[in-house]
């Protein structure tokens, strides 16, 4: 209400307080209630509501979700139409809290509540209903059968704690793989069974992998080098050897904390890096003086920011970054700045967060041009889980007012291959892509221990129940 508010030349009125349906330009109903058909055709604008669920639907926020055991929680804006349909005007995703319905609620109203102003300040002076993405036929469901949903919470909350056990008894082991053509290719040619994947020579795993020619004309990449025993990345350098062996050795990029993505940029005849350094709350530019081995720090670009994955393009007469933040949501939401010059000053875009989706926002990898001239940007697609597949985003508008992109291909690793679980960046070395690809691996965890965390979860389970119980469906 208060985004509407700020909009200007905006009175909002309660529906009792309101005159003629007709004479209102927008019903914005906040509820999961059956909608009164004589109100949906009344208002130039429409009959504006938001659906939950991955099937959308009226329901309350994350319900469908939390009921599933499903990582990604799913919210559009829509617009009403007679014949119980609806047309979507927006839509997006936040990752699940699976134990905690109010906090998956919570992130699902805050991830929208700014959409029915942004929709509105787009259609003034259009003088017409908008046009939306696609058109749903929304399920119709008793009110019985909504008590019914809430009655299934107890045992659906129970089960997802026994899912976190399991998911803390395991863990990632990422590698580096070379696919053989230009990373254009790869929007009409995916196939994940021809990607050669290399080895990790040490006990942990390589992930993130950023390249370029080295002195020598080889391909040397940077990529997160995690050994088990250290537990935090580092950024190292990765070169093969005549006799195919890989040479893994650290860089001069190092801090006490966590350090990953190191997105490797040419300019001015100059190379530089931008590790992700978020424990550090800012994003920092370095210059190579001796590649890839040594590093100064050149210049800060964002000062208690937090940035996540954070990538850098100069596209058309500006340069763009696009990143996540990791104080807010950071597979979900993706934030734009924009300079004139690379060391900046950097202006954050007047619409950020541009996006909230777990599917395509947070960066995976180098923005390219394609062969239509228009900027495609690769995105994490963390639904299913963590870094499972990679998005190939088309950017339809970019300015420093507006922004929208639209999914071109989504990218899935190969399921009979050596790393079937997942897969998250994608990055463009001339006429080759280099991506990365997980498997899960269970840990020698003793049995009392996971049984003892199975009863913590499910205390804290327990809580939620009887307040649950006694809600109604709203």
């Amino acid at each position: 209400m208060d985004a509407l508010r700020a909009l200007g030349n905006v009175e909002v009125r309660r529906l009792e307080e309101a005159g003629s349906i007709r004479d209102l330009d927008l019903i914005l109903d906040l509820t999961s209630r059956a909608a009164n058909p004589a109100h949906i055709p009344g208002p130039r604008f429409g009959y504006w509501t938001f659906l939950y669920g991955e099937t959308p639907q009226r329901i309350a926020p994350g319900l469908a979700e939390i009921l599933t055991g499903g990582r990604a929680a799913f919210v559009r804006l829509a617009r009403l139409i007679p014949g119980g349909r609806a047309v979507i005007l927006r839509e997006g995703s936040v990752k699940t809290v699976t134990c905690s319905p109010s906090q998956t609620r919570t992130r699902l109203l805050e991830a929208a509540s700014r959409w029915p102003a942004q929709k509105l300040a787009e259609l003034v002076g259009q003088g017409s209903p908008p046009a939306g993405t696609s058109e749903v036929q929304l399920p119709v469901r008793s009110r019985a059968a909504q008590l019914g949903l809430r009655a299934r919470l107890p045992l659906a909350l129970l089960r997802n704690a026994g899912r976190r056990v399991k998911q803390e008894l395991t863990r990632e082991r990422w590698r580096i793989g070379v696919i053989e053509q230009p990373i254009w290719r790869l929007l009409e040619n995916f196939d994940p069974a021809a990607i050669r994947w290399l080895d990790v020579p040490f006990d942990g795993f390589l992930a993130d992998p950023f390249g370029l020619a080295g002195p020598d004309g080889n391909l040397v990449i940077l990529a997160e080098a995690f050994p088990w025993r250290e537990r935090r990345g580092r950024i190292a350098a990765i070169e093969r050897h005549s006799d195919g062996r890989l040479a893994v050795t650290p860089t001069s990029l190092t801090f006490d904390t966590h350090l990953s993505y190191p997105q490797i940029l040419e300019h001015n005849g100059e190379i530089y890096c931008i590790p992700e350094s978020s424990a550090q709350g800012r994003v920092q530019l370095f210059r190579a003086v001796e590649f890839p081995h040594r590093w100064v720090p050149d210049s800060v670009l964002l000062e208690g920011f937090a940035g996540a994955d954070a990538t850098v393009i100069r596209y058309r007469d500006r340069w763009w970054m696009f990143t996540g933040n990791h104080a807010e949501q950071d597979e979900a939401k993706l934030f734009v700045f924009h300079s004139a010059e690379l060391r900046g000053p950097w202006t954050r875009h007047a619409q950020n967060p541009v996006k909230c989706d777990l599917r395509s926002s947070r960066p995976g990898g180098t923005p390219f041009v394609g062969p239509d001239g228009a900027l495609y940007r690769p995105a994490q697609d963390g639904s299913r889980v963590y870094g499972g597949a990679v998005t190939i985003n088309r950017v339809i508008r970019l300015t420093p007012d507006e922004f929208e992109e639209e999914v071109a291909a989504r990218l899935h690793p190969d399921l009979a291959g050596p790393c079937p679980d997942g897969m998250h960046t994608l990055s463009a070395v001339g006429d080759l892509t280099l991506v990365d690809g997980k498997r899960h691996e269970l840990l020698p965890a003793p049995l009392a221990a996971a049984l003892d965390r199975l009863r913590a979860l499910a205390r804290s389970v327990s809580g939620h129940r009887q307040n649950r119980l006694r809600q109604t469906a709203s």
